[in-house]
C-alpha cells in the first residue's frame, strides 16, 4: 500500500511591503472592490517566482487568493475551497497527474474551475480531459487572465464575474439563484436567498424589521415585522449551524449581515 502524503495547508498570499508595486509590462491594477463580484483564487504551483506578478495585481485588485506549492518532498499541497484554481505547470505530464489526484481527494463533488498556466511549448502535454477550462501560455498578462476567468465563470455556472457575492466559505451566485456552503448547496427558499442577499448586498447597514419587510416582502404584504424574524432564524439553521456567522442582531434596531 502506497504511504500516504500528509497535507500541506495553503498559504494566504501577501508580498513583502517593498514588492507591492507590479511591474509596468502587468499594466494597470484593477480598481479596489469589495467582496461583491470576487470569485476565490487559488494558485498551484512549483515555481511561485514565475506566477508572483500575477498573484500580486489580483490580490491588490481585491480578490481572496492563496497559493499553494507542488513540491511532494514538504508533503501533499492543499487546495484551499475556491471557484477558481490557476493551475500553473512547467512539466504538464509530471503534474497533471498531481492535480487529478489532488481535486479528486480534497473536491470530489464540487472542483474549482481550472485555468492552466504553461509555457508555449509545453501546450501539447496539456490534458482537457481532466477539466481544464482554458490555458494562457507565458508571458502572463493579469488582464487577459481575469477575462479568461470570467468567460469560464460562465461557463461553468452561467454567471457573470460581477455576479457572485463571497463571504468566506459563503458564496451567493446571484445570476443563477445558488447559495453554496464550503461548496456543497444550500437549500433555501426563495424568500430566504432574496433576504440573504439583499442584507449580502448591504454588508454592515443595519435594517430595521420594517426595512426588511418593505425591502424583500413589498409594500402591499399585509404581514407583520415576526416574518421577518421567522425567516432569519431558518437562515440561521441552515447557513450557521457549518460555523459560519451571516446575520447578526442589533438590539432595539434590527439586523445586519456579518458580526
Amino acid at each position: 500500500m502506497p504511504m500516504a502524503i500528509p497535507k500541506k495547508s495553503a498559504t494566504t498570499f501577501a508580498p513583502s511591503p517593498d514588492r507591492m508595486s507590479p511591474d509596468a509590462s502587468y499594466g494597470a491594477v484593477p480598481a479596489k472592490r469589495g467582496s461583491r463580484g470576487l470569485p476565490r483564487i487559488a494558485v498551484l504551483s512549483a515555481q511561485f517566482e514565475s506566477v508572483e506578478p500575477l498573484c500580486r495585481w489580483f490580490r491588490q485588485g481585491g480578490y481572496p487568493i492563496s497559493w499553494s506549492a507542488i513540491d511532494i518532498d514538504s508533503g501533499e499541497p492543499s487546495i484551499p475551497v475556491s471557484e477558481i484554481l490557476l493551475f500553473h505547470t512547467t512539466r504538464p505530464k509530471f503534474e497533471i497527474e498531481i492535480l487529478t489526484g489532488l481535486l479528486r481527494r480534497q473536491h470530489p463533488k464540487r472542483p474549482p474551475v481550472v485555468l492552466a498556466l504553461t509555457l508555449r511549448e509545453k501546450i501539447r502535454e496539456l490534458d482537457v480531459t481532466i477539466g481544464i477550462e482554458d490555458f494562457l501560455c507565458a508571458p502572463y498578462d493579469p488582464a487577459e487572465v481575469e477575462a479568461r476567468i470570467r468567460f469560464a465563470l460562465w461557463r461553468r455556472f452561467g454567471v457573470q464575474l460581477h455576479d457572485m457575492i463571497v463571504c468566506g466559505e459563503l458564496v451567493i451566485n446571484l445570476g443563477n439563484y445558488e447559495v453554496t456552503i464550503r461548496g456543497e448547496p444550500a437549500d433555501l427558499t426563495l424568500k430566504e436567498y432574496d433576504l440573504l442577499t439583499y442584507l449580502a448586498t448591504h454588508r454592515g447597514r443595519v435594517f430595521t424589521r420594517d426595512d426588511l419587510l418593505t425591502a424583500v416582502w413589498g409594500y402591499n404584504y399585509f404581514g407583520g415585522t415576526r416574518t421577518v424574524d421567522v425567516h432569519v432564524r431558518r437562515l440561521r439553521m441552515k447557513i450557521e449551524r457549518h460555523g459560519i456567522k451571516i446575520i447578526s442582531t442589533v438590539r432595539g434596531v434590527g439586523y445586519k449581515f456579518g458580526e
